[in-house]
């Protein structure tokens, strides 16, 4: 995906391998732009005919800036409209245990403040998921499911590769416990979750690259000030996410996540530094290595056909604390965007063409 700079309005990198919603917790990945739904179905029960590829899905999305309905918010108007693809096949070696991939390809319409050329696609970093959902797994008298899960994340994305990563490996675990409420259409139950994922992130260099194809490889590209941005890149990242989803009716649900991010940098050691014809500088050792975020989604979601499903919602992705250390509403700020999906349960759809082609 890329940076929720515009996108959310403006400032914070996105999480490069997030997570939308999920049964949202086992499947948060923190970078991926927007706020993207791992899985629509928060049970993640196979369909009926047990293909190995079931729960496969394709979603097409369009995403907007709140404050692009509101030229007068910011100083500057920056509107943001965005459209992206996003590919989650699956394969279950076994009803309990599948391997997930994701990969997202994103493009956004408005004038870009991040891409070279207008109208660039993104494409996101690729991720490869282990999961498992044994019966079993289930925490005594509380009947709480337990779902272990290991993901691995590559540097297909440009910020990743801008940052140096090599790789990411982030171990997680979901908690999921359903509820029966009312008997007949409407309310009939509510599924709670809870999740918790720690990433490690591999990198060359513990700052983020600039562009060298600017001033700086013109005239000194050994000038310290050249060699990288100052941004510092992520050690850890800890994660955790917390989902209500309200199924209204048969169709039709409803599904709030708040998911917290805390992100430990790599320290910045104490030195001086100097390049060829520019002073010495001195560095004190870093104080601050701690980022705090969230992510707050409010999502609405219509299976229109067995193969074909709608969702809609608003997704706010922003630092924890605004600049006067005060808490962000999670849900509606500064940050936040509309977002529209289509998704293609591959399966469903699969069987949809053949009977199709029958008729």
């Amino acid at each position: 995906m890329r940076t929720i700079v515009k996108r959310a309005a403006l400032v914070v990198p996105m999480l490069l391998f997030a997570l939308h919603s999920a049964p949202a917790a086992a499947e948060v990945n923190d970078y991926s732009m927007g706020k993207k739904k791992a899985d629509l179905k928060a049970t993640g029960e196979p369909a009926a005919k047990k293909v190995p590829w079931r729960n496969s899905t394709i979603t097409y999305e369009n995403v907007v800036s709140a404050l692009s309905f509101n030229e007068g918010a910011e100083m500057t108007y920056n509107p943001y409209y965005a459209q992206s693809f996003s590919f989650r096949p699956r394969y279950y070696l076994r009803d309990d245990l599948s391997l997930r991939a994701r990969l997202d390809l994103e493009i956004e319409l408005t004038t870009s403040d991040d891409t070279d050329h207008a109208r660039e696609w993104i494409l996101s970093d690729l991720m490869l998921d282990a999961v498992y959902t044994p019966v079993w797994m289930k925490i005594p008298v509380l009947g709480i499911n337990v779902s272990p899960g290991l993901r691995m994340a590559f540097p297909t994305s440009i910020v990743s590769r801008g940052r140096s990563m090599m790789l990411s490996l982030s171990p997680g675990v979901a908690f999921r416990r359903s509820f029966e409420l009312l008997k007949g259409r409407f309310l009939k139950n509510i599924g709670l979750t809870y999740a918790f994922r720690a990433t490690k992130y591999f990198h060359e260099y513990t700052t983020a690259q600039l562009n060298t194809s600017g001033i700086c490889s013109l005239t000194n590209p050994n000038n310290p000030a050249c060699l990288h941005s100052g941004y510092r890149n992520v050690s850890w990242r800890l994660g955790n996410t917390f989902e209500v989803r309200l199924q209204v009716m048969e169709k039709l649900s409803l599904t709030m996540d708040l998911m917290l991010f805390n992100s430990l940098l790599y320290p910045l050691d104490s030195g001086t530094y100097a390049g060829p014809n520019t002073p010495e500088v001195a560095l004190g050792e870093s104080e601050i290595n701690h980022r705090a975020s969230v992510w707050g989604i409010i999502d609405v979601s219509y299976d229109l056909f067995e193969w074909l499903w709608l969702s809609a919602g608003v997704s706010t992705y922003n630092p924890q604390l605004t600049p006067d250390s005060k808490v962000r509403a999670p849900f509606v700020n500064r940050y936040t965007a509309f977002y529209l999906d289509v998704t293609l349960p591959v399966d469903a759809f699969v069987n949809q063409v053949r009977t199709w082609v029958k008729r």
